[in-house]
């Protein structure tokens, strides 16, 4: 007769002879399988003695072995959240086929990092990949490693869980392997703590799908599209650098727009008017290829000769030297005075300075650098 598993006692845990019989005699499916969960569902539990534990566990060894798949199925979905399953267990379950192997996949902690990777090098099944991507916590060498091998399913599903852990290495990944997919791309947005160097990249690529949409709306020449993605791009970046103020991050941050050939004169003076002093100190240590620490000594330099020095040879523009320096007067005086920028007055407060500042000696190319003021309110 089959077992009742809805009528049994948790630490019922010794087989009664009919279970041994219908182990012994019974190979019918339905059988095994209620033997299988009664023992499963026990161990699970964990109430079991040691000595039953160790039982129960051979006996799981065994029904790993020729059983139905409708079995090995049972045990694992009775025995996926258990804390004590043994590994060599959980790794056979794994590499099962699938219908056993989700449940493992997904919940069971007897698995290991290394496990999961190389678990997922062992298939090339999106189901299985989505599973690992469900589990409560996602190492960040298991997330690179799914990113690398799985869809944008797959990347969608990490992205979307919080106890997925993604270094800067995969989430830079997403943006290149899958920049067509919007809904992803906006979920990586979302993503708390996102590395500037990402964000850098994915305004570049949300810029150019920007550019095309342009183009087939309204027809426009290639010249202009360029203009209005560079607007684009140039606005959305300055918002980022606003934000980042981790020293690190800025290096990171000017390396890639350096690259890219996008470490301009009017990104690095808006960085400066925004009161981002790393920034600006970082990027004319890039473009001077010197140490930031050095740069920023220079910067810092009262004199005419340390500022004048570097900014020579960052090699930005000589006819907005007079105007640089008063802007970079205006910001540190501000700055002394406990300002805070990112606010509208803040920017005001700056545009004033310069403004007083330049009313006894007119300074060249004043106006530009107002405009450029205004511009990052």
């Amino acid at each position: 007769m089959p077992i009742d598993v809805k009528n049994l006692k948790s630490g019922a845990i010794t087989l009664s002879s009919e279970d041994v019989l219908c182990l012994l005699e019974d190979t019918s499916t339905e059988a095994l399988m209620n033997v299988t969960q009664k023992i499963a569902i026990n161990y699970s539990s964990n109430v079991m003695k040691e000595s039953d534990t160790q039982a129960a566990e051979q006996i799981f060894r065994l029904l790993l072995r020729d059983t139905e798949i409708s079995v090995r199925a049972a045990l694992s979905e009775q025995v996926k959240s258990s804390k004590t399953l043994p590994r060599d267990i959980a790794i056979s379950l794994a590499h099962d086929v699938e219908i056993v192997a989700i449940p493992i996949l997904e919940h069971s902690q007897a698995l290991t990092e290394s496990d999961l990777i190389e678990l997922i090098h062992a298939t090339q099944d999106n189901n299985r990949y989505l599973a690992i991507t469900r589990r409560d916590h996602v190492p960040s060498s298991v997330s690179d490693t799914l990113i690398a091998r799985g869809s944008d399913e797959v990347a969608t599903s990490l992205i979307h869980n919080t106890g997925a852990d993604i270094s800067e290495r995969g989430m830079n990944r997403i943006v290149e392997r899958f920049p067509e997919n919007k809904p992803l791309m906006s979920a990586l947005v979302s993503r708390p703590h996102l590395p500037a160097t990402v964000a850098e990249k994915l305004i570049s690529h949300v810029s150019t799908s920007l550019a095309k949409t342009l183009k087939d709306k309204h027809n426009l020449p290639d010249q202009d599209i360029e203009k209005e993605v560079e607007k684009t791009r140039e606005s959305e970046t300055l918002k980022l650098i606003r934000v980042t103020h981790d020293p690190q991050e800025i290096a990171q941050l000017t390396t890639q727009l350096m690259a890219s050939g996008r470490l301009t004169p009017s990104i690095i003076l808006s960085g400066l008017s925004q009161g981002n002093f790393i920034f600006f100190e970082t990027a004319l240590a890039k473009l001077s290829a010197i140490a930031v620490s050095n740069a920023r000594a220079l910067i810092s330099d009262r004199g005419d000769l340390g500022f004048r020095a570097i900014y020579n040879k960052s090699g930005l523009p000589e006819s907005l030297f007079p105007a640089v320096r008063l802007l970079l007067q205006a910001v540190r005086s501000l700055n002394t005075e406990g300002e805070h920028p990112g606010s509208s007055r803040y920017t005001n407060r700056v545009v004033e300075r310069l403004i007083n500042y330049a009313e006894t000696t007119p300074v060249e190319n004043l106006s530009y650098m107002i405009a450029l003021v205004r511009r990052t309110t």
